[in-house]
């Protein structure tokens, strides 16, 4: 997944696409998330709401994005431990 454009009717000047997609390759890479991956295109979008709110600084910017990973996977892990409701035991 690349990011292209954003449907906000914000717009990313070029450079601040090539800092997004950089930021963006390099914690995916990272984290192991394939560009095709839907984890992917909830990073990207994170990534492109954090710096239309504000949040510019590559450094920054990539901090939130791996925490953004970190906190997703916790989420995942912690899901697929509850146990199932619709398990039936036999008597």
């Amino acid at each position: 997944m690349a990011i292209h454009f954003d449907q906000s009717g914000f717009e990313f000047a070029p450079e601040q696409i090539d800092t997004l997609q950089r930021i963006f390759d390099r914690i995916c890479f990272a984290a192991r998330i394939s560009r095709q991956d839907v984890r992917a295109g909830r990073l990207a979008k994170f990534l492109m709401d954090e710096f239309r709110f504000g949040n510019t600084d590559e450094l920054a910017l990539t901090e939130c994005g791996r925490w953004f990973c970190r906190r997703a996977s916790s989420r995942q892990r912690e899901a697929s431990r509850e146990p199932s409701t619709q398990r039936h035991t036999r008597h």
